[in-house]
């Protein structure tokens, strides 16, 4: 049984007009596994809120958390294999598993998205707190809001300048990071089980949480946990991303000597009241029993770095989801644009949007629930996604999957109401305000929201070029260096004789870490772009010695050869099997003494055991100043000869052949000239007939009087054929208070398919007349009829074809055509797929079992409109096609306006997108409107 399609409402957006281009694979592995472990060493911001919340049953959060983190690492790592040129990571596997579910897709990426933005906020406040409190025991105040924006300023500086130097300048200190965060914990526990000053390695007694603060917390603690994976987000611009995805298992084997090795030595030794939550005193009272005096320095290491590290990682993960979710048609394409540096710049920009917004916001206790609100739905949706596609090779542990999104379903309603109902709908929300805005974005025509204009920004900003670089760079040099003594000697006056103590060596590493930061941002800006650019000239060079055609050699100043290219190898190799080292005289022995008194271009015969070859050297003058370098161009110049030779033998005939070869044209033209004769007179019976065929077709159409008596509608209709007769057939039939509608797209067009459209018209008028009402006969007839024409004229012509019947405000569809649009009176836009209501006319002899029916009820004000693919599929001067969006959209604003009206805005906007294109179709629109 076939089944009823429904209609479909969708909200209008234009088209995606740009193609987002793959990343290049400009990674290398160990760079993006400096990305992998960023929520390892976010580890401490959260530990010692968790430790002095619930003491001891703090390690019953972990656990299931820890675990429940390395499952999700290793499904992560199968679809990263499974989808290896994808971005972003896991959002961006999620889509794809959640294909048929755009919108909770969607929704489900975009609160991940939002939780990453929200660390880089809440990783500045920290690191701003930091400051601060080494700051104030020396007397100086610090303005918040100024560093706030200048950290967030100096992360999104590295971003801008792309994801090269920031993954380098990430892999630096992030290593020193975790080695020291493992430390932490392996000496830690290392000293609680051997020391004779260990307070015991159990504690005397457990309290475990009870069951709403055990979900409130996991709900939390999944933000760290979960969160391990984030190395797959470069597997798509990864060189070797197998080797970026085999890092998430060394990932789940680092996560339970922090998590819960951390965790325990936290519980055993931070048991001081007075500590409070304070992230720093907690950890340095852990520490200080194995690390002593060193204990403070290397916490606001850890601690700054962590901070830092984890900015870095939110400014290159970030952009790749969107990049990707763009890419793949969630988000508006503008997203997708990428710099050929690899800046995401649209998404970057978005990303310091909102960052701004939590930074405004300032209550980081809220922002850390709103956001993790979102991203705890996302994960919920992973592993829905996981079971619903259960019996997929990339799903690993499906069963389990359905398992744990039950689990997470409990712990986000009862821990996420935990937190607070007003913050946890708020994180409920805000993931659609994301998306609303994204709608704002697509329909807004300000340039910066649309791919053109950064396109045409990247492509303007890659042709600037420093006429002095070297003078450039002194200047900046000069300008930094007199920077940072003005700067020290500020601080030196400011702190005069007090006595820094250990929070001016913590100051020290903070601002030491800020510095490099800084240092790299301004040589991302400066000298970075052009030592760049040297690199990617040199890489040229090299490619083109390697593939260049001719043969290249590069010798000294004594015409020793120092390099050769492939060409020159296979050319030369029968005479000197090993080129380098060689003296290219003993090659070739015209080229006499030394290479400066060599001749610039000379021939040269060399004897092949085949046969000789006779080569071309090119000479160029000195390369070098310091070396005294030539390059020599070589070239197999022997069939030239060869056709030289043919050349100057044959020159002696040329005259015989050109006096035969005219009068050869001669002849040839008085052929010419009668068959151009012939030709007029039948282009002059085929016009005739195109005319004849022309105008029968508008005279079959319906007339204006005919429209406007219709009963309960109004119409209004536009037919434009591409050539003298088109291959578009409507036609609309009023009889006993009922009207037919039929619209139908021959395939092709000219004289034929004209044809064609008239048998039909003749057809269904034929039916009506004989009162066939049934519409699975009425199609089966019409079917019958063309397909034996069309069989008897020996074509391959057949015609998409639907019928509509309508009568006192009920419309009844039939047939196979294009999308039908129904348009209702407050804007709504429904589309009528029709694939599913019979099948092409002509194409089959018996079409009865494809035929169906749908029926619509129309009230007032409700527009339909009825067109061929000759509007849809007309294409601009860029090639990017009119679409069926943008046809929804113009209706759907001018739908209460009257057809004719309607019909011609969109006639108008139509001839806007194709502008002074040529039109190779037939156009063919119908408006309906309900009285």
């Amino acid at each position: 049984m076939t089944s009823t399609p429904l209609p479909t409402i969708i909200d209008s957006a234009p088209p995606n007009q740009y193609s987002a281009p793959r990343l290049p694979r400009s990674l290398s592995s160990l760079e993006t596994w400096g990305f992998g472990v960023t929520a390892h060493i976010s580890w401490p911001a959260i530990a010692p809120v968790l430790h002095i919340a619930l003491g001891t049953g703090a390690i019953f959060v972990w656990l299931p958390g820890t675990i429940l983190g390395i499952l999700l690492n290793l499904q992560v790592k199968r679809l990263g294999r499974h989808f290896p040129d994808v971005a972003g990571g896991t959002p961006n596997y999620t889509t794809r598993l959640l294909k048929h579910y755009p919108g909770l897709a969607r929704y489900a990426a975009v609160g991940y998205f939002f939780s990453w933005v929200s660390t880089l906020a809440i990783n500045v406040v920290v690191l701003t707190e930091l400051i601060k409190v080494n700051l104030e025991p020396l007397g100086i105040t610090c303005p918040d809001t100024l560093v706030k924006i200048g950290l967030t300023l100096i992360a999104f500086i590295l971003a801008f300048s792309g994801t090269r130097a920031l993954s380098i300048l990430h892999l630096f200190f992030v290593i020193p990071a975790i080695g020291l965060l493992l430390a932490f914990c392996l000496f830690g526990i290392g000293w609680l089980a051997i020391s004779p000053a260990s307070p015991g390695f159990f504690p005397s007694s457990w309290s475990p949480p009870s069951f709403v603060d055990w979900a409130k917390w996991l709900f939390f603690v999944t933000y760290t946990t979960y969160a391990c994976e984030s190395a797959s987000a470069f597997v798509a611009d990864s060189r070797r991303p197998d080797e970026t995805l085999r890092f998430l298992s060394i990932s789940c084997w680092i996560m339970p000597p922090i998590f819960l090795g951390g965790s325990w030595v936290l519980m055993r030794l931070a048991t001081d009241p007075g500590l409070g939550s304070d992230t720093f005193l907690n950890l340095l009272a852990v520490s200080t029993p194995f690390w002593g005096q060193s204990a403070a320095i290397i916490v606001t290491f850890f601690l700054a770095a962590g901070s830092l590290l984890s900015c870095a990682t939110v400014l290159s993960n970030c952009p790749r989801m969107l990049y990707q979710l763009a890419t793949d048609g969630h988000l508006s394409p503008v997203f997708a644009v990428v710099s050929r540096r690899g800046v995401f710049g649209p998404a970057l920009v978005l990303t310091l949007l909102f960052t701004f917004i939590c930074l405004a916001w300032g209550d980081v206790a809220r922002i850390a629930v709103v956001s993790n609100t979102g991203w705890f739905v996302s994960i919920m949706s992973v592993h829905l996604a996981l079971w619903l596609r259960r019996k997929r090779p990339e799903v690993f542990l499906p069963w389990w999957s359905g398992v744990f999104f039950l689990l997470e379903v409990v712990v986000l309603v009862v821990g996420g109401l935990a937190w607070g109902w007003k913050d946890f709908l708020i994180g409920l929300l805000f993931p659609l305000g994301i998306l609303a805005a994204d709608r704002v974005i697509r329909r807004i025509r300000w340039a910066p929201f649309h791919a053109a204009w950064w396109i045409q920004h990247y492509r303007g900003r890659s042709q600037t070029k420093i006429s002095d670089f070297v003078g450039f760079q002194v200047v900046i040099l000069i300008l930094l260096i007199c920077s940072a003594a003005t700067i020290s000697w500020m601080f030196r006056a400011r702190i005069g004789t007090v006595d820094l103590g250990q929070n001016g060596n913590n100051l020290y590493v903070v601002m030491l870490l800020i510095a490099a930061f800084v240092g790299v941002a301004i040589a991302c800006w400066t000298s970075l772009p052009q030592v760049m650019a040297i690199v990617e000239a040199r890489e040229q060079s090299e490619h083109l010695f390697n593939i260049a055609i001719d043969g290249i050699l590069v010798v000294d100043e004594k015409g020793v050869i120092r390099q050769a290219n492939p060409a020159a190898e296979q050319l030369l190799k029968a005479i000197a099997p090993n080129l380098l080292g060689c003296r290219l005289n003993q090659i070739f022995p015209a080229l006499a003494g030394q290479p400066d008194n060599w001749s610039s271009r000379s021939e040269h015969t060399l004897k092949t055991p085949e046969h000789p070859t006779i080569v071309e050297a090119a000479v160029s003058n000195r390369f070098n100043q310091d070396f005294q370098e030539y390059v020599v161009l070589v070239r197999d110049i022997t069939e030239r000869q060869q056709a030289e030779e043919a050349v100057r033998n044959y020159s002696h005939t040329l005259e015989q052949k050109v006096d035969e070869r005219t009068s050869e044209l001669a002849h040839a033209n008085a052929e010419i000239l009668a068959l151009n004769e012939r030709l007029q007179a039948d282009n002059m019976r085929m016009s005739a007939e195109l005319a004849v065929t022309r105008r029968l077709q508008q005279m079959l159409l319906p007339k204006q009087q005919e429209l406007e008596s219709l009963p309960g509608l109004e119409i209004a209709s536009f037919m434009e054929p591409a050539e003298e007769v088109g291959g578009d057939y409507y036609d609309v039939l009023n009889y006993e208070d009922k009207v037919k509608i039929g619209i139908g797209d021959v395939t092709g067009h000219g004289l034929e398919s004209g044809v064609l459209t008239i048998m039909v018209q003749t057809a269904v008028r034929t039916l009506l007349e004989n009162n066939e009402t049934d519409p699975k006969k009425f199609l089966d007839v019409l079917n019958r009829t063309i397909y034996h024409n069309v069989q008897r004229m020996s074509s391959d012509k057949n015609l998409s074809f639907s019928l509509l019947d309508y009568q006192a405000g009920t419309l009844r569809l039939t047939g196979q055509h294009e999308e039908m649009i129904v348009v209702r009176s407050g804007g709504q836009v429904e589309r009528i797929d029709t694939v599913d209501l019979g099948f092409p006319i002509g194409l089959e002899a018996d079409i009865t079992n494809f035929v169906a029916q749908i029926q619509l009820q129309l009230h007032s004000g409700d527009v339909v409109v009825l067109y061929t693919d000759g509007i849809t599929e007309a294409e601009n001067r860029f090639k990017v096609q009119y679409g069926l969006d943008r046809l929804c959209d113009i209706v759907s604003r001018s739908c209460q306006q009257t057809v004719e009206e309607i019909k011609q805005a969109v006639i108008e906007d139509l001839r806007r997108h194709i502008g002074e294109q040529k039109i190779y179709d037939d156009i063919t629109l119908l408006i309906l409107k309900q009285k």
